[in-house]
């Protein structure tokens, strides 16, 4: 009986031990993998690699969120990366600002 009692006081103090955890990852070890992850897409889709530095990611609301913003030729890249605690990866939203004014050539106008 009494080992009966003690395993279920050893399952009881696992339980509480890992519902108390925070996250998994450092956040130099978020900010490396986001980085990662930011410059795949951008490698993916633009064949660039803009981002080196910036600022570390943030534990936030149960997740790892880090975003950055470079200049990349005549455009502007914004990355938002948003990790699970244990580092798996919940989004990767990678967005262009092309600030170039087109021109279209003269307009006329008829009376």
């Amino acid at each position: 009986m009494r080992t009966v009692h003690m395993f279920i006081l050893a399952l009881w103090l696992i339980g509480c031990a890992s519902s108390h955890r925070g996250p998994a990852l450092t956040a130099e070890q978020a900010t490396t993998l986001a980085r990662q992850l930011a410059n795949d897409k951008a490698s993916t889709l633009y064949r660039c690699q803009p981002f080196q530095d910036g600022q570390p990611a943030r534990f936030k609301a149960g997740h790892w969120v880090w975003t950055d913003r470079r200049g990349v030729g005549q455009t502007d890249m914004q990355v938002t990366v948003e990790l699970a605690a244990d580092g798996s990866t919940n989004s990767v939203d990678l967005k262009v600002f092309d600030s170039m004014i087109r021109y279209t050539g003269p307009t006329t106008t008829v009376p």
